[in-house]
């Protein structure tokens, strides 16, 4: 699985950078067939941002946080969206597949 975790414009401090990769790596352990996680992260004024996209068996799912406080808690605001969002495809495919 590839794991790509850049910053726009501004530097990112390092152990927000890690805290991406570890979280992007938690879904590879959450999930089977994910081929591709990449997350963005970024700063405006007073807003830390943070997104998250993945590819899971050639279907895209993204997620968009922001916090006023720090990028682990909007870190783990998308990672909590784009997690559910990818069970809840997996859920539906599942149901399907047993009808």
């Amino acid at each position: 699985m590839a794991i790509e975790v850049t910053s726009r414009d501004k530097e990112i401090p390092a152990g927000a950078l890690d805290y991406a990769r570890a979280k992007a790596a938690e879904l590879e352990g959450g999930f089977e067939k994910v081929s591709q996680v990449r997350a963005v992260l970024d700063t405006e004024r007073h807003q830390y941002k943070a997104r998250l996209s993945a590819t899971v068996v050639g279907e895209g799912f993204e997620a968009e946080a922001d916090d006023p406080e720090s990028f682990v808690k909007a870190i783990d605001a998308a990672y909590a969206r784009i997690y559910a969002q990818i069970r809840k495809r997996r859920d539906i495919v599942g149901d399907n597949r047993k009808a």
